[in-house]
């Protein structure tokens, strides 16, 4: 069941989130580093193994999270990539649902 967003840090007018993309863009809005998440496309591309992403573009990262049959991409602007991804990397690795 898709969840919903909006407020602080979240720009654009998509609010829609994937089950496994809500903990990462909870945990993001509440990071001191993060200035501006935008929430994007969402694919349904069929049963997987969830997983996360990292695509580097200016000012952050674009990423890529896999749940169990569909994908979103959510762009995050930070000062730091390096530290945020490497928090979230640690995200992940506690839930488990690092591919």
């Amino acid at each position: 069941m898709p969840l919903h967003r909006a407020g602080g840090k979240l720009t654009r007018s998509h609010t829609t989130l994937i089950d496994a993309a809500a903990p990462l863009v909870d945990f993001l809005q509440d990071h001191a580093d993060v200035t501006k998440i935008s929430l994007g496309l969402i694919k349904n591309v069929g049963k997987g193994q969830p997983g996360l992403k990292f695509h580097a573009v200016t000012g952050g990262w674009k990423l890529v999270v896999r749940g169990n049959v569909s994908l979103q991409e959510i762009v995050v602007y930070t000062a730091l990539p390096e530290a945020v991804r490497s928090e979230l990397l640690n995200l992940e690795d506690l839930a488990g649902r690092r591919g």
